[in-house]
Protein backbone atom coordinates (compact mmCIF):
# COMPACT_ATOMS: atom_id res chain seq x y z
CA UNK A 1 0.00 0.00 0.00
CA UNK A 2 2.96 2.61 0.62
CA UNK A 3 4.78 1.93 -2.62
CA UNK A 4 1.20 2.67 -4.31
CA UNK A 5 0.51 5.59 -2.14
CA UNK A 6 4.50 6.74 -3.12
CA UNK A 7 3.80 6.21 -7.20
CA UNK A 8 0.96 7.99 -6.49
CA UNK A 9 2.30 10.95 -5.06
CA UNK A 10 4.96 10.93 -7.23
CA UNK A 11 2.36 10.97 -10.28
CA UNK A 12 0.67 14.08 -9.03
CA UNK A 13 4.10 15.93 -9.02
CA UNK A 14 5.06 15.61 -12.19
CA UNK A 15 2.03 16.53 -13.62
CA UNK A 16 1.23 19.21 -10.97
CA UNK A 17 5.06 20.31 -12.44
CA UNK A 18 4.33 19.91 -16.03
CA UNK A 19 1.10 22.05 -15.72
CA UNK A 20 3.33 25.16 -14.17
CA UNK A 21 5.84 24.92 -16.87
CA UNK A 22 3.75 24.22 -19.66
CA UNK A 23 2.38 27.99 -19.94
CA UNK A 24 5.78 29.09 -18.93
CA UNK A 25 7.57 26.99 -21.64
CA UNK A 26 5.60 28.55 -24.31
CA UNK A 27 5.83 32.27 -23.49
CA UNK A 28 9.41 31.87 -22.82
CA UNK A 29 10.65 29.42 -26.06
CA UNK A 30 9.38 28.43 -29.27
CA UNK A 31 8.58 25.53 -30.59
CA UNK A 32 7.87 23.79 -26.54
CA UNK A 33 12.24 23.24 -26.26
CA UNK A 34 11.67 23.71 -22.56
CA UNK A 35 8.31 21.91 -22.31
CA UNK A 36 10.75 18.67 -24.32
CA UNK A 37 13.55 19.10 -21.73
CA UNK A 38 11.07 18.74 -18.76
CA UNK A 39 9.77 15.91 -19.90
CA UNK A 40 12.83 14.55 -20.51
CA UNK A 41 13.97 14.78 -17.18
CA UNK A 42 10.47 13.37 -15.66
CA UNK A 43 11.91 10.17 -18.20
CA UNK A 44 15.10 10.44 -16.71
CA UNK A 45 13.25 9.86 -13.36
CA UNK A 46 11.09 7.32 -14.43
CA UNK A 47 14.32 5.11 -15.87
CA UNK A 48 16.19 5.51 -12.33
CA UNK A 49 13.19 4.62 -10.22
CA UNK A 50 13.26 1.28 -12.10
CA UNK A 51 17.33 1.16 -11.44
CA UNK A 52 16.23 1.87 -7.71
CA UNK A 53 13.41 -0.72 -7.81
CA UNK A 54 16.22 -3.72 -9.50
CA UNK A 55 18.25 -2.90 -6.91
CA UNK A 56 16.02 -2.90 -4.28
CA UNK A 57 15.41 -6.29 -5.49
CA UNK A 58 19.09 -7.03 -5.39
CA UNK A 59 19.80 -5.53 -1.69
CA UNK A 60 16.78 -8.04 -0.60
CA UNK A 61 19.29 -11.28 -1.83
CA UNK A 62 22.07 -9.63 -1.23
CA UNK A 63 24.28 -8.11 1.86
CA UNK A 64 25.85 -5.65 -0.07
CA UNK A 65 26.21 -2.20 1.61
CA UNK A 66 24.90 1.00 0.21
CA UNK A 67 28.19 1.72 -1.48
CA UNK A 68 28.79 -1.81 -2.99
CA UNK A 69 25.56 -1.54 -4.44
CA UNK A 70 26.86 1.38 -6.37
CA UNK A 71 29.67 -0.25 -7.69
CA UNK A 72 27.16 -3.55 -8.69
CA UNK A 73 25.58 -0.66 -10.79
CA UNK A 74 28.24 0.63 -12.38
CA UNK A 75 29.30 -2.93 -13.05
CA UNK A 76 25.74 -3.55 -14.51
CA UNK A 77 25.68 -1.07 -16.90
CA UNK A 78 29.83 -2.07 -18.21
CA UNK A 79 27.96 -5.84 -19.00
CA UNK A 80 25.37 -3.96 -20.06
CA UNK A 81 27.18 -1.97 -22.90
CA UNK A 82 29.22 -5.63 -23.48
CA UNK A 83 25.79 -7.40 -23.94
CA UNK A 84 23.63 -4.83 -24.92
CA UNK A 85 21.13 -4.80 -22.64
CA UNK A 86 20.01 -2.33 -20.68
CA UNK A 87 21.33 -1.79 -17.03
CA UNK A 88 18.06 -3.05 -15.67
CA UNK A 89 17.96 -5.98 -16.81
CA UNK A 90 21.55 -6.79 -16.13
CA UNK A 91 20.74 -6.37 -12.67
CA UNK A 92 18.00 -8.69 -12.83
CA UNK A 93 19.96 -11.63 -13.95
CA UNK A 94 22.78 -10.71 -11.20
CA UNK A 95 20.03 -11.09 -8.68
CA UNK A 96 18.84 -14.05 -9.94
CA UNK A 97 22.12 -15.94 -9.84
CA UNK A 98 22.30 -14.18 -6.03
CA UNK A 99 19.05 -16.12 -5.44
CA UNK A 100 20.53 -19.41 -6.98
CA UNK A 101 22.92 -18.89 -3.95
CA UNK A 102 25.93 -17.76 -5.75
CA UNK A 103 28.46 -14.92 -4.40
CA UNK A 104 28.24 -11.64 -5.51
CA UNK A 105 31.61 -11.88 -8.02
CA UNK A 106 29.90 -15.27 -9.32
CA UNK A 107 26.88 -13.97 -10.03
CA UNK A 108 28.65 -11.24 -11.79
CA UNK A 109 30.25 -13.84 -13.92
CA UNK A 110 27.16 -15.89 -14.40
CA UNK A 111 24.95 -13.26 -14.97
CA UNK A 112 27.39 -12.13 -17.79
CA UNK A 113 26.98 -15.66 -19.80
CA UNK A 114 23.30 -15.73 -19.06
CA UNK A 115 22.49 -12.70 -20.46
CA UNK A 116 24.33 -14.02 -23.71
CA UNK A 117 22.58 -17.25 -23.26
CA UNK A 118 19.36 -15.38 -23.73
CA UNK A 119 20.61 -12.99 -26.50
CA UNK A 120 21.46 -16.03 -28.13
CA UNK A 121 18.19 -17.74 -27.62
CA UNK A 122 14.69 -17.49 -28.81
CA UNK A 123 13.21 -18.43 -26.25
CA UNK A 124 15.06 -17.95 -22.79
CA UNK A 125 14.27 -14.67 -22.45
CA UNK A 126 14.29 -14.38 -19.06
CA UNK A 127 16.67 -14.04 -16.42
CA UNK A 128 15.42 -17.03 -14.00
CA UNK A 129 15.24 -18.89 -16.87
CA UNK A 130 18.47 -18.23 -18.17
CA UNK A 131 20.30 -18.78 -15.01
CA UNK A 132 18.83 -22.17 -14.35
CA UNK A 133 20.12 -23.44 -17.56
CA UNK A 134 23.15 -22.36 -16.89
CA UNK A 135 23.42 -23.93 -12.90
CA UNK A 136 22.12 -27.73 -13.82
CA UNK A 137 24.97 -27.35 -15.93
CA UNK A 138 27.42 -26.51 -13.91
CA UNK A 139 26.31 -28.29 -10.70
CA UNK A 140 25.73 -31.34 -13.10
CA UNK A 141 29.21 -31.21 -14.06
CA UNK A 142 30.72 -29.91 -10.66
CA UNK A 143 32.10 -26.88 -12.56
CA UNK A 144 32.36 -23.07 -10.61
CA UNK A 145 30.97 -19.92 -12.92
CA UNK A 146 34.51 -19.87 -14.92
CA UNK A 147 33.07 -22.50 -16.63
CA UNK A 148 29.73 -21.15 -17.98
CA UNK A 149 31.55 -19.57 -21.01
CA UNK A 150 31.97 -22.51 -22.17
CA UNK A 151 28.83 -23.96 -21.81
CA UNK A 152 27.64 -20.88 -24.03
CA UNK A 153 30.13 -21.66 -26.47
CA UNK A 154 29.53 -25.42 -26.98
CA UNK A 155 26.16 -25.17 -27.35
CA UNK A 156 26.61 -22.35 -29.61
CA UNK A 157 29.50 -24.65 -31.79
CA UNK A 158 26.48 -27.53 -32.64
CA UNK A 159 24.05 -25.03 -33.27
CA UNK A 160 25.80 -23.67 -35.71
CA UNK A 161 26.03 -27.05 -37.67
CA UNK A 162 22.18 -27.29 -38.49
CA UNK A 163 21.52 -30.80 -36.38
CA UNK A 164 19.81 -28.99 -33.71
CA UNK A 165 19.29 -25.64 -32.38
CA UNK A 166 21.08 -23.21 -29.87
CA UNK A 167 17.47 -23.50 -27.28
CA UNK A 168 16.79 -26.91 -27.79
CA UNK A 169 20.40 -28.63 -26.86
CA UNK A 170 20.51 -26.10 -24.27
CA UNK A 171 17.07 -27.33 -22.30
CA UNK A 172 18.80 -31.08 -23.39
CA UNK A 173 21.87 -29.86 -21.32
CA UNK A 174 20.15 -28.78 -18.52
CA UNK A 175 18.06 -31.97 -18.63
CA UNK A 176 20.99 -34.47 -18.49
CA UNK A 177 23.96 -32.69 -16.91
CA UNK A 178 23.48 -34.74 -13.48
CA UNK A 179 23.55 -37.86 -15.57
CA UNK A 180 26.33 -37.25 -17.64
CA UNK A 181 28.47 -35.79 -14.98
CA UNK A 182 27.59 -38.65 -13.39
CA UNK A 183 28.55 -41.58 -15.93
CA UNK A 184 31.82 -39.90 -15.99
CA UNK A 185 31.29 -37.84 -19.47
CA UNK A 186 32.55 -34.50 -20.18
CA UNK A 187 30.08 -31.29 -21.43
CA UNK A 188 31.44 -31.63 -24.91
CA UNK A 189 30.35 -35.48 -24.85
CA UNK A 190 26.75 -34.84 -23.56
CA UNK A 191 26.30 -32.54 -26.52
CA UNK A 192 27.70 -34.84 -28.89
CA UNK A 193 25.16 -37.55 -27.70
CA UNK A 194 22.30 -35.04 -27.16
CA UNK A 195 22.77 -33.49 -30.90
CA UNK A 196 23.35 -37.47 -32.78
CA UNK A 197 20.25 -38.90 -31.14
CA UNK A 198 18.14 -35.73 -31.74
CA UNK A 199 19.44 -35.54 -35.13
CA UNK A 200 17.30 -38.78 -35.58
CA UNK A 201 14.53 -38.98 -33.09
CA UNK A 202 13.78 -35.25 -33.30
CA UNK A 203 12.38 -35.35 -29.81
CA UNK A 204 14.75 -34.31 -27.04
CA UNK A 205 12.36 -34.69 -24.12
CA UNK A 206 12.75 -38.23 -25.20
CA UNK A 207 16.18 -38.08 -26.19
CA UNK A 208 17.44 -36.61 -23.05
CA UNK A 209 15.12 -39.35 -20.70
CA UNK A 210 16.15 -41.95 -22.89
CA UNK A 211 19.80 -41.25 -22.49
CA UNK A 212 19.80 -40.60 -18.65
CA UNK A 213 18.51 -43.88 -18.35
CA UNK A 214 21.19 -45.64 -20.97
CA UNK A 215 23.67 -43.85 -19.05
CA UNK A 216 22.28 -45.34 -15.80
CA UNK A 217 22.19 -48.84 -16.97
CA UNK A 218 25.76 -49.06 -18.72
CA UNK A 219 27.17 -48.09 -15.30
CA UNK A 220 25.45 -50.33 -13.26
CA UNK A 221 26.48 -53.49 -16.27
CA UNK A 222 30.25 -52.09 -16.55
CA UNK A 223 31.09 -50.45 -13.31
CA UNK A 224 31.42 -46.91 -11.91
CA UNK A 225 35.64 -47.04 -13.57
CA UNK A 226 34.50 -46.27 -17.01
CA UNK A 227 33.40 -43.31 -19.13
CA UNK A 228 30.37 -44.36 -20.50
CA UNK A 229 31.07 -42.30 -23.96
CA UNK A 230 34.14 -44.46 -24.44
CA UNK A 231 31.71 -47.74 -23.88
CA UNK A 232 28.95 -46.31 -26.20
CA UNK A 233 31.87 -45.94 -28.76
CA UNK A 234 32.94 -49.27 -28.34
CA UNK A 235 29.05 -50.53 -28.48
CA UNK A 236 28.83 -48.55 -32.15
CA UNK A 237 31.54 -50.96 -33.63
CA UNK A 238 29.88 -53.76 -32.44
CA UNK A 239 26.81 -52.62 -33.73
CA UNK A 240 27.87 -51.12 -37.46
CA UNK A 241 28.56 -55.12 -37.91
CA UNK A 242 25.58 -56.62 -36.87
CA UNK A 243 22.44 -57.24 -39.20
CA UNK A 244 19.08 -56.00 -38.06
CA UNK A 245 17.70 -58.72 -36.18
CA UNK A 246 20.92 -59.06 -34.04
CA UNK A 247 20.86 -55.28 -33.36
CA UNK A 248 17.05 -55.75 -31.83
CA UNK A 249 18.48 -57.92 -29.10
CA UNK A 250 21.50 -56.77 -28.62
CA UNK A 251 20.29 -53.27 -28.18
CA UNK A 252 17.29 -54.54 -25.49
CA UNK A 253 20.34 -56.94 -23.67
CA UNK A 254 22.18 -53.58 -23.80
CA UNK A 255 20.00 -50.67 -22.28
CA UNK A 256 16.66 -52.55 -22.09
CA UNK A 257 13.90 -52.76 -23.77
CA UNK A 258 12.04 -49.58 -23.07
CA UNK A 259 15.16 -47.05 -24.36
CA UNK A 260 16.06 -49.48 -27.81
CA UNK A 261 15.19 -46.46 -30.08
CA UNK A 262 17.25 -43.80 -28.39
CA UNK A 263 19.99 -46.49 -28.53
CA UNK A 264 19.38 -46.98 -32.00
CA UNK A 265 19.40 -43.93 -33.00
CA UNK A 266 23.42 -42.78 -31.33
CA UNK A 267 24.65 -45.94 -32.70
CA UNK A 268 23.13 -45.34 -36.55
CA UNK A 269 24.62 -41.55 -36.42
CA UNK A 270 27.45 -42.01 -34.47
CA UNK A 271 29.02 -40.07 -37.39
CA UNK A 272 26.57 -37.67 -36.39
CA UNK A 273 27.44 -38.19 -32.62
CA UNK A 274 31.50 -37.09 -32.99
CA UNK A 275 31.18 -34.58 -35.43
CA UNK A 276 28.76 -32.59 -32.65
CA UNK A 277 31.69 -33.24 -29.91
CA UNK A 278 34.35 -32.20 -32.50
CA UNK A 279 31.96 -28.79 -33.13
CA UNK A 280 31.59 -28.46 -29.36
CA UNK A 281 35.27 -29.15 -28.64
CA UNK A 282 36.44 -26.78 -31.21
CA UNK A 283 33.88 -23.77 -30.14
CA UNK A 284 36.16 -21.52 -28.09
CA UNK A 285 34.41 -17.54 -28.65
CA UNK A 286 32.25 -18.81 -31.00
CA UNK A 287 29.03 -17.55 -28.31
CA UNK A 288 31.17 -14.33 -28.44
CA UNK A 289 31.12 -14.27 -32.72
CA UNK A 290 27.62 -15.22 -32.81
CA UNK A 291 26.65 -12.58 -29.62
CA UNK A 292 27.75 -9.68 -31.95
CA UNK A 293 25.60 -10.09 -34.72
CA UNK A 294 22.81 -9.90 -31.81
CA UNK A 295 25.03 -6.18 -30.62
CA UNK A 296 24.41 -5.15 -34.41
CA UNK A 297 20.88 -5.94 -34.50
CA UNK A 298 18.23 -3.63 -34.26
CA UNK A 299 16.93 -5.08 -31.13
CA UNK A 300 21.14 -4.93 -29.36
CA UNK A 301 21.20 -1.52 -30.96
CA UNK A 302 18.06 -0.02 -29.08
CA UNK A 303 18.72 -2.41 -25.68
CA UNK A 304 22.37 -0.56 -25.36
CA UNK A 305 21.21 3.11 -25.81
CA UNK A 306 18.50 2.10 -23.41
CA UNK A 307 21.91 1.45 -21.33
CA UNK A 308 22.85 4.59 -21.71
CA UNK A 309 20.33 6.40 -21.18
CA UNK A 310 19.67 4.83 -18.05
CA UNK A 311 23.44 6.14 -17.14
CA UNK A 312 22.86 9.60 -18.13
CA UNK A 313 19.56 9.51 -15.77
CA UNK A 314 21.19 8.24 -12.82
CA UNK A 315 24.23 10.68 -13.00
CA UNK A 316 21.43 13.62 -13.36
CA UNK A 317 19.84 11.67 -10.38
CA UNK A 318 23.12 11.90 -8.32
CA UNK A 319 23.45 15.61 -8.86
CA UNK A 320 20.18 16.45 -7.28
CA UNK A 321 18.77 17.93 -10.21
CA UNK A 322 15.51 15.97 -10.54
CA UNK A 323 14.79 16.21 -6.93
CA UNK A 324 15.20 20.16 -7.20
CA UNK A 325 12.13 19.59 -10.27
CA UNK A 326 10.51 17.73 -8.62
CA UNK A 327 10.31 20.14 -5.41
CA UNK A 328 9.85 23.36 -7.32
CA UNK A 329 6.73 25.15 -5.61
CA UNK A 330 6.57 28.16 -7.79
CA UNK A 331 4.46 29.30 -10.66
CA UNK A 332 4.36 31.62 -13.71
CA UNK A 333 7.19 33.76 -14.45
CA UNK A 334 8.85 33.12 -10.77
CA UNK A 335 9.39 29.46 -12.04
CA UNK A 336 12.08 30.27 -14.91
CA UNK A 337 13.71 32.78 -12.31
CA UNK A 338 14.22 30.04 -9.94
CA UNK A 339 15.20 28.01 -12.83
CA UNK A 340 17.88 30.20 -14.21
CA UNK A 341 19.25 31.52 -10.56
CA UNK A 342 19.66 27.66 -9.67
CA UNK A 343 20.79 26.15 -12.99
CA UNK A 344 22.56 29.50 -14.07
CA UNK A 345 20.96 28.86 -17.54
CA UNK A 346 19.08 26.05 -18.25
CA UNK A 347 21.24 25.45 -22.08
CA UNK A 348 24.40 24.78 -19.27
CA UNK A 349 22.00 21.36 -18.37
CA UNK A 350 21.31 21.61 -21.94
CA UNK A 351 25.15 21.70 -23.49
CA UNK A 352 26.04 19.17 -20.51
CA UNK A 353 23.23 16.74 -21.39
CA UNK A 354 24.58 16.51 -24.88
CA UNK A 355 28.24 16.24 -24.04
CA UNK A 356 27.44 13.31 -21.88
CA UNK A 357 25.31 11.65 -24.83
CA UNK A 358 28.33 12.52 -27.51
CA UNK A 359 30.75 10.91 -24.96
CA UNK A 360 28.71 7.65 -24.90
CA UNK A 361 27.97 7.49 -28.80
CA UNK A 362 24.59 8.21 -28.67
CA UNK A 363 23.01 11.34 -30.52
Amino acid sequence: MNNDNEENNNGTQNDALMEELSSLADYYFPDGIFLKGIENLAQMKDNVLELDNALMELAKVSDLSASELKHVTEEAFRLGEAAGRAGTDVLSYIASAEKAGYGMQESLTLAEEALKMSSLSSGIDSAEAAVEHMKAVLDGFGKNTGFASTINDAITGISQTGAVDFDTLAEGASRLAGAAGTAGMSLEEMLGLLSGAYEILGDMEQTAGGESAIFSNLKETYGDARNVYDILEELSSVWSAMDTPSREAFAASTVGEGQKEVFAALMDNWKGVESAVSSASNSFGAADAANAVYLDSIAGKTAAFQNQVEQLSNSILDSGLLKFFLELGTKGAGALDTVINKLGAFSTLSAAGAGYLSTKGVG
